[in-house]
């Protein structure tokens, strides 16, 4: 069938033609913001799931839902490099010179650029502010992160409340970002949100994020929620690979429709890349079994070369073996102790340094204390087609 008219959008973080089965964190966030903006306090959110749930599509969501509000919003994704400090002023930068063309607040945003360029010296972050103006002492340059951040966004909220408006600041992978940078968001946050703003901090990452954020802060979890996407429902996966074939007149078959259902797992990812697969596999404006099937060995060629491999070629040849071992004891959950017998080892202590090397990496994480999962969908079955234990050579 025709590329062109081909609806389906595998990629990082590439907004899927039909966002379906995210209606309760959609209506989360509307609720944050519609009670920030009637001077209510409200738990912020900081999405977890999985690799390829669409979490990054979600808060592209997210952004624009703020947009169409009124508010400024910007989306930042976090790296294993990122300092934080930089991050939330270069968003506050951002978004104090957008609140400056609102005539009633321009003594105001200048006040705050002042104050941001304070944070900026004391931070030590190299922020050029591009705008002439004296230094505010004082306020946000304390030298603690956590009291200065709290200090920034305070102000930034105050002038976004003067001119009518709200802000909120968009974070991906924050799983990356080191302990001393959580800590401090997590109290800038506390220190921000006593009083009431219309600021806020929305993230999202892998699923230690709860864990990392109360070892981080005790109280992280009066500040935020943690709602855990994963595989889409039954009918809302149905409807993401329907809808989009029917409105261009193409048919999915009903044994075409659970084949893909049952290859992809319901995994938004997944699904992207079979609709895209069987519609291009797929004759005269229909997708039938056959075409499902051409399309699975297609798919599964580019999952393992393009999606899975990159993972595994990140890890050493001793982590390697470690995430083998995981797959020979089937999915979900595992036991540390069962995946170190596997190995050959006696203790986890002997395999720890590549356990917590391997979720340093985000490959894996822990969901409960002695155990590992991946943190990719079907990565397990990857791992058993093709890197085995046995054919893994021991070090």
């Amino acid at each position: 069938m025709d590329a062109l008219r081909n609806p389906y959008t595998p990629g990082a973080g590439t907004p899927p033609p039909a966002l379906t089965g995210r209606d309760p964190e959609l209506e989360q966030f509307n609720l944050l913001l519609g009670r920030l903006e009637a001077g209510r306090p409200e738990q912020s959110l900081l999405i977890t799931g999985l690799r390829g749930v669409g979490k990054t599509v979600l808060l592209d969501a997210f952004e624009g839902i703020a947009i169409e509000r009124g508010w400024y919003a910007s989306f930042t994704e976090i790296t294993s490099d990122t300092r934080l400090a930089k991050v939330i002023a270069t968003m506050a930068r951002e978004a104090l010179l957008d609140l400056r063309r609102i005539e009633r607040v321009k003594e105001a945003a200048r006040r705050a650029l002042a104050i941001l360029k304070a944070f900026t010296i004391s931070t030590g972050i190299g922020l050029e502010i591009r705008v002439e103006l004296d230094v505010e002492e004082g306020i946000a340059d304390s030298g603690d992160l956590g009291r200065d951040l709290g200090d920034l966004l305070t102000v930034v909220g105050e002038v976004a409340i003067e001119g009518g408006r709200g802000v909120v600041f968009l974070l991906d992978e924050v799983q990356y970002l080191g302990r001393r940078d959580f800590e401090a968001l997590i109290a800038g946050m506390h220190r921000a949100s006593r009083r009431s703003l219309p600021i806020t901090v929305v993230g999202a990452g892998l699923p230690m994020l709860p864990r990392l954020a109360g070892e981080a802060k005790s109280y992280a979890e009066r500040l935020f929620v943690f709602p855990h996407i994963g595989a889409l429902s039954d009918e809302a996966a149905r409807v993401a690979l329907v809808e989009p074939a029917a409105e261009e007149g193409v048919t999915i078959e009903p044994e075409a429709l659970e084949r893909m259902l049952a290859y992809t797992g319901r995994y938004p990812y997944f699904i992207q890349q079979y609709g895209k697969h069987a519609w291009l596999t797929g004759k005269n404006d229909v997708i039938d079994v056959d075409a499902v099937e051409r399309a699975h060995e297609l798919v599964r060629s580019v999952l393992d070369a393009d999606f899975f491999h990159v993972r595994f070629e990140r890890a050493t040849a001793l982590e390697q073996r470690y995430l083998a071992a995981m797959a020979t004891l089937g999915d979900g959950p595992r036991s540390s102790g069962d995946v170190t017998r596997a190995l050959g080892y006696a203790s986890t202590t002997e395999t720890g340094t590549i356990r917590d090397s391997l979720i340093k990496k985000g490959l894996i994480y822990s969901p409960r204390h002695g155990e590992v999962d991946f943190t990719v969908p079907l990565f397990g079955d990857f791992m058993r087609r093709r890197h085995t234990l046995e054919g893994l050579a021991a070090d």
